[in-house]
């Protein structure tokens, strides 16, 4: 009889089971591990994304990185735009994005990245960025 019991155990079908990632999400896991990487300065968004940021402290790591789903092949394309850093290596720079992503999007969602564009919005050396954020942090804290 006990045997008979455990087999049936046994039997219980598995729920049917989906994972999914918000846009949101996968843009935050490329935005963060960008701006992890030597050279890049910020990824810049759009002129919708600024006024965002302008109300907001402009901390958002999904700011310039736009992501587009393929669930069908469990895959995501990405287009950034960014700021890097002057007299660095551009493709470098981009070849080390590439390889980082890649491996943080694989790691955390288990998606394979189809595509990666990136488009450089400005050059800047460290002191004009620095500089520039400095303006953008102080005329956001003056409307506020």
């Amino acid at each position: 009889m006990e045997n008979k019991i455990a087999k049936s155990e046994n039997k219980m079908a598995k729920p049917e089971t989906k994972l999914t990632f918000d846009d949101e999400v996968l843009a935050k896991i490329a935005g963060k591990t960008a701006n992890g990487v030597d050279g890049v300065l910020s990824l810049e968004g759009n002129i919708f994304e600024k006024v965002t940021d302008q109300i907001s402290k402009g901390d958002d790591p999904t700011t310039g990185v736009n992501v587009d789903v393929d669930d069908e092949n469990h895959s995501v394309s990405l287009k950034m735009d960014a700021i890097l850093e002057y007299g660095k290596n551009a493709q470098a720079i981009f070849d080390k994005m590439i390889d980082k992503i890649t491996s943080a999007v694989k790691e955390i969602t288990n998606m394979e990245v189809s595509e990666i564009k990136l488009n450089v919005k400005d050059v800047l050396t460290r002191e004009e960025w620095a500089e520039k954020n400095n303006k953008d942090r102080q005329q956001r804290d003056d409307k506020h």
